[in-house]
């Protein structure tokens, strides 16, 4: 039981608050993935990690349970009795390691054990909310196959999962073992009437919401409302092709263009996974001396979508800046200088139709160059080795010795604009577009950023290639552990029954690292945010002793 007591018997009395599902109970549910399985308990809450809504963060199609209204780092998730390592890139923001339930197929459960209290006293800081012990099936003998089919209402999003359980076992050897397939495809906002609008819309839009200077607009024959004041916002003309003139423009004091990320976003990602599991026990004793071990491997491929890349302000405090050079080469009227953009003197964009760097405040949606990618690769492993028995000297005392290795790598593949490459696309004097230069990209033509998306400019298809870079992070954890647990139920005997004793010790080493790649560790990839790479580990050495005396008999 997953009461934090070492001691057999100590597990069976006690107001223990323990949630007990047993494989019937997991077989009647439905549940097809061990997330929907825990998650869908009254007792769990919604500040675990979701797999739906999820495809801004690290953990691309992992999830986690949360007991008690506490962050997911407050539940401590046991596999067998024992820790493994959590998942590598943690929580949204980074700050929260947790244990992946889709890491864990439903078919290879025997039973979960649930504390619904406080065990931090037991296990650690990471059981403030409880402990969840997953337990594996295992002395299975005999071979079932399973599979089943679903989709929703809507046929957007088919569910495929199948397994094969097999066990022999005779005399003092057993061999069991789970192997697993589960598919499921993606659904899109936009395919629910409740979520096909977002609330609120985005200020990062196309039309772009561009930052203007008073002189500039002028010059160009725009004609601002005076009110304005020097420095103001304006747009290009819904459903325009890049080429309308200044004077067609639309001039306000804020931001007047919105744009509906839920229209291009995953809400539920495509996901697939596959593996198995199996474990071996021999008695060379019988029950005095067990040697055990089992294997467990897991794939999980996740692909995920979100809208284009938002710019936010081109001019930020951190990452790359970026400016649409002036319509022609030469000085400026009004707005950021060369310096502030870092622009090259002599660069330009003819589609611009004023004589300033555009940065700043300006705010786009970078649509030409399509829907943010990730594809999220994670591999799960554990191993266990161990001897244990019972039924020692007098037939009370036990005991356990175990090592378990855990390691998973999730590498996420990102596919996104390039800060780097849209500034250097903007400018129609860049080597890029030079026939005779090697840096030649096969077009002469710059990327204009004065249309609308909803009226494709054929040019800019050209550049699409360049501008999206692949950028992966890879990141790893691992978790080593060696424990030694002895036990007796009857150390001596008391008037109201025996006395309980166990004492032990456990070896943890623990690793983690996050390797960003340098384009985002520089900020180069447009709405991807800043990253920093982490490497570290940490050695934990712990001994205890437990003791349980029984104070009343069985008749009180």
């Amino acid at each position: 039981m997953v009461t934090g007591s070492n001691i057999p018997t100590a597990a069976e009395v006690g107001p223990n608050p323990v949630q007990i599902i047993d494989r019937p109970t997991i077989e009647r549910s439905g549940e097809r993935t061990a997330e929907q399985l825990l998650k869908d308990l009254p007792i769990a809450n919604a500040n675990g990690v979701p797999i739906s809504s999820n495809n801004g963060a690290l953990s691309q199609g992992a999830s986690s349970i949360s007991l008690r209204g506490l962050d997911p780092g407050a539940t401590l998730v046991l596999i067998d009795g024992r820790r493994v390592t959590p998942f590598p890139s943690g929580t949204a923001d980074g700050s929260e390691l947790f244990i992946d339930l889709n890491s864990i197929p439903v078919a290879a459960i025997e039973g979960i054990e649930i504390l619904k209290d406080g065990a931090s006293t037991t296990y650690g800081a990471d059981a403030v909310a409880g402990v969840v012990n997953i337990k594996l099936r295992r002395n299975y003998n005999g071979a079932e196959a399973s599979i089943e089919y679903g989709n929703t209402t809507h046929h957007d999003s088919n569910e495929l999962a199948a397994s094969l359980v097999f066990g022999v076992g005779q005399g003092d050897t057993s061999l069991s073992g789970v192997i697993n397939y589960y598919r499921r495809d993606a659904i899109f906002d936009r395919d629910r009437s409740y979520s096909k609008v977002a609330d609120p819309l985005s200020s990062n839009s196309d039309p772009y919401n561009l930052e203007l200077s008073r002189a500039a607009v002028i010059a160009a024959g725009g004609n601002p409302d005076p009110s304005l004041g020097d420095t103001f916002f304006g747009h290009a003309p819904f459903f325009g092709n890049g080429t309308a003139p200044a004077s067609a423009y639309t001039y306000t004091a804020g931001r007047s263009v919105s744009f509906n990320i839920q229209k291009f976003t995953s809400v539920f990602p495509a996901s697939e996974r596959y593996g198995g599991f199996i474990n071996a026990e021999h008695k060379l004793f019988g029950d005095k001396m067990v040697l055990y071990g089992d294997l467990f491997y897991q794939r999980d491929n996740v692909h995920n979508e979100q809208a284009p890349s938002n710019t936010n302000d081109f001019e930020q405090s951190a990452g790359v800046v970026i400016a649409i050079p002036p319509h022609a080469p030469g000085a400026t009227l009004g707005g950021p200088t060369y310096v502030e953009t870092g622009v090259t003197p002599g660069a330009f964009n003819p589609f611009n139709p004023f004589q300033q760097i555009i940065s700043g405040a300006t705010r786009a949606r970078l649509v030409d160059f399509g829907n943010r990618m990730f594809d999220n690769d994670t591999d799960a492993f554990f191993t266990t080795w161990g001897v244990k028995g019972d039924k020692l000297f007098d037939g009370s005392w036990g005991y356990d010795l175990g090592l378990r290795y855990s390691r998973i790598q999730s590498t996420i593949n990102f596919l996104f604009p390039s800060a780097t490459k849209f500034n250097r696309v903007l400018n129609a004097a860049d080597p890029i577009f030079d026939p005779t230069s090697p840096q030649y990209i096969g077009t002469t033509i710059p990327f204009n950023s004065f249309g609308d998306y909803r009226r494709p400019i054929a040019s800019n298809r050209k550049l699409l290639d360049f501008v999206r870079v692949h950028a992966e992070e890879p990141d790893t954890g691992t978790l080593t552990t060696a424990d030694l647990n002895i036990y007796t139920t009857d150390l001596f005997q008391l008037p109201a029954g025996g006395v309980g004793l166990a004492f032990g010790a456990q070896f943890q080493h623990e690793t983690i690292e996050q390797d960003p790649s340098k384009a985002q560790v520089q900020g180069d990839l447009v709405g991807a945010g800043l990253y920093s790479p982490v490497k570290g580990s940490r050695d934990e050495d712990a001994a205890y002793a437990e003791l349980s005396i029984p104070v009343f008999g069985s008749e009180f």
